[in-house]
């Protein structure tokens, strides 16, 4: 009698709900490395070379799917970045996180997305998983020294990507903005909100992608990596404004294990007040080559450059003028990577920005901070990579 309640009671468990999951994978990356980095140059007081110990876009993550059957699947995943050197806090969900659906007519998600758009620049970059000081997203990933957006994840976001064909497919993204709002001058109301259309084809050796991205409101958009675009320009923080970006990226790998890559990137900005406009437009590229030797140890060499920012400003019964382009600046990395397994790696690397004409960006990951006109920042580090 016990062995048939026994029996009973297991077979009761097995068909329970929590076994309904076709599958739940945990997975993850812990990266960490020893940095030494500083900023000299121009006329402010030197950034002093200084160490760190510097968490790499470390993750743990969980992603499943369950089959509804008619080759329609249901989808989800749940990513959290933390903090491996123990600095800051971490909160839950901060990386991709959606549910969906997919099928024959391709994907929907709903969540916090990676567009094709975002992935272009990871896919050219030659850093381990495009992430450290020496991910080149400072130079074709702001405007203005802001960062616009594109090399982020998108929030509040409805998003259709259609079946693989042979390789290629296209895809669209919306995000809401969710914050709707009176606006004083000029009349027209707040309703920030983004848009990007992209496709991509990847195939054996060949990686291209091309995308185009329009935001509304960017100044005032609850998005990460948005900035007050208008006060930067000139014009204000009550002003109308639209962010628009168009890029093309592509890599390729020869049978030697030669790869090459490299992207173009140009976003125009455009603000209207009561009485006058701006648009500022800025170009940006990057070259990279990657050599990889005896399967497991690979020298990487990639340079980018943000040309000046050319911008005019109209003022009702003056008329235009066109100002003078500032802000140009060039970043270089260097780097080699050692992988120990499948899934160990070392990783050393040396990155720098010049800056020129008055610019000052900063590293676009693990910023040091406090970068003046004209200063340099550099960086060299040796760390450890490893993904679970």
């Amino acid at each position: 009698m016990q062995k048939k309640l026994i029996a009973l009671a297991i077979a009761g468990l097995a068909s329970a709900p929590v076994f309904a999951q076709s599958n739940v994978t945990v997975y993850g990356v812990v990266d960490a490395t020893v940095e030494s980095v500083q900023a000299k140059g121009g006329n402010a007081a030197d950034i002093e070379r200084r160490t760190r110990v510097t968490s790499n876009s470390s993750l743990i993550g969980f992603r499943g799917t369950e089959d509804l059957g008619n080759g329609l699947k249901a989808l989800f995943q749940v990513e959290s970045g933390f903090n491996a050197d123990g600095s800051g806090t971490s909160t839950l969900a901060t990386r991709d996180t959606f549910v969906g659906l997919t099928g024959g007519f391709g994907t929907v998600q709903l969540g916090k997305l990676t567009t094709f758009m975002r992935q272009a620049g990871a896919k050219v970059d030659f850093n381990p998983a495009a992430t450290g000081i020496g991910f080149q997203a400072a130079t074709y990933g702001t405007i203005g020294g802001i960062k616009t957006g594109v090399d982020e994840r998108i929030n509040n976001a409805v998003m259709y990507t259609s079946p693989n064909f042979s390789g290629f497919a296209a895809q669209l993204a919306y995000s809401a903005g969710e914050n709707k709002l009176d606006r004083t001058a000029p009349a027209e109301d707040v309703n920030a909100n983004a848009y990007q259309l992209a496709a991509a084809y990847e195939n054996g050796p060949l990686y291209v992608s091309a995308g185009y991205a329009l935001s509304k409101d960017p100044s005032a958009a609850a998005n990460p990596g948005n900035g007050n675009f208008a006060g930067t320009f000139g014009l204000g923080g009550n002003a109308s404004d639209k962010l628009k970006t168009a890029r093309v990226a592509a890599k390729y790998t020869f049978p030697t294990n030669t790869s090459i890559s490299a992207l173009w990137d140009q976003t125009k900005y455009e603000a209207d007040l009561s009485i006058a406009s701006t648009e500022a437009k800025r170009t940006a590229w990057m070259v990279g080559a990657e050599q990889k030797f005896a399967g497991n140890q690979a020298v990487y060499l990639q340079y980018s450059r943000s040309q000046k920012i050319k911008e005019e400003v109209c003022v009702d019964g003056i008329g235009c003028a066109d100002l003078d382009g500032k802000t140009q600046f060039a970043q270089w990395t260097l780097g080699y990577t050692y992988s120990l397994s499948k899934r160990t790696m070392v990783k050393a690397y040396y990155t720098r920005i010049n800056n020129q004409r008055e610019s000052n960006v900063d590293f676009y990951l693990s910023s040091i901070g406090g970068v003046r006109a004209d200063q340099d920042p550099t960086g060299f580090g040796l760390g450890l990579r490893h993904t679970f």
